[in-house]
């Protein structure tokens, strides 16, 4: 990635991870606008057929591809409703066009932060209309703030579907207790480094204790030989997977890597090892 690139990264980030920030800039279209124009290269389209366009060709180099319809903290019941009726028409484009594909989403973008259980009606109507169409639905990690509500409704979603993963980040240090308890669970895991600030108490800085856990992690999940989703950009610890995987003799159809569209290539995109 190059110097002007990774800035760009850094600051949409920060504003990401702000909601105070994001407020501001939709309420100014002139810094939305410029916002926008540099985090459209990390963006598959702003409607859904945009979207697929971009996937097309993401396709055509061999590889899946995972959708997302951006936002969290969705603050109101009626917000919340639109949105989950939006990752339908996701799912049902998918099955339509027979994609092989999967959706990423938020919960706090169903409402978790007005009602647990809004939250989880509307994750689990998503989850029962993907399960029918055989679709993967991958549940994001967000702040420390929400990490027990995420993993308590991603439990509760896992008494009945089986088709609802959940992403864990490698700094923190709670995520060694999670990870076994989410091991037991037959779905998909997903293992990010973590982009959200948090103190020394939750977790590790960025750099190479917070890669040492990673390696740490994805290799228990490895050698488990559990559904995995390597979620990074790193590629010396794409490395260590791959030695890992010849070592072991582990079967690579249980295993993605997954990469954001535009900072390697693909569109949150994920190939097969």
């Amino acid at each position: 990635m190059d110097f002007q690139l990774k800035r760009v990264v850094q600051a949409l980030r920060r504003i990401s991870r702000n909601e105070k920030i994001k407020v501001y800039l939709l309420q100014n279209p002139p810094f939305y606008k410029t916002v926008l124009n540099e985090a459209m290269r990390f963006i598959g389209g702003e409607t859904l057929d945009e979207c697929f366009q971009t996937a097309e060709k993401i396709i055509e180099k061999g590889h899946a591809f995972t959708v997302d319809f951006m936002g969290e903290s969705t603050r109101d019941e009626k917000t919340a409703k639109v949105v989950t009726k939006e990752f339908l028409r996701v799912i049902e484009k998918i099955k339509k066009t027979s994609a092989n594909a999967s959706i990423s989403l938020d919960l706090s973008h169903l409402g978790m932060m007005i009602d647990k259980d809004l939250a989880l009606e509307n994750a689990s109507k998503l989850a029962q209309k993907a399960k029918e169409s055989g679709i993967e639905i991958m549940i994001s990690m967000e702040g420390t703030d929400r990490t027990d509500n995420i993993l308590g409704l991603h439990k509760k979603l896992c008494k009945k579907f089986d088709n609802v993963g959940i992403t864990l980040q490698a700094y923190l240090y709670r995520t060694e207790k999670d990870l076994d308890e989410a091991l037991d669970r037959p779905v998909k895991i997903r293992l990010v480094k973590g982009a959200y600030e948090i103190s020394r108490e939750e977790g590790l800085p960025w750099g190479r204790k917070t890669d040492a856990a990673y390696r740490k992690y994805m290799k228990k999940i490895l050698k488990r030989h559990h559904l995995f989703s390597i979620a990074t950009h790193d590629e010396q610890i794409l490395h260590s997977a791959e030695n890992i995987i010849k070592r072991h003799s582990i079967n690579s159809n249980n295993i993605e890597i997954e990469m954001l569209h535009m900072v390697k290539n693909g569109i949150s995109i994920y190939a097969t090892v």
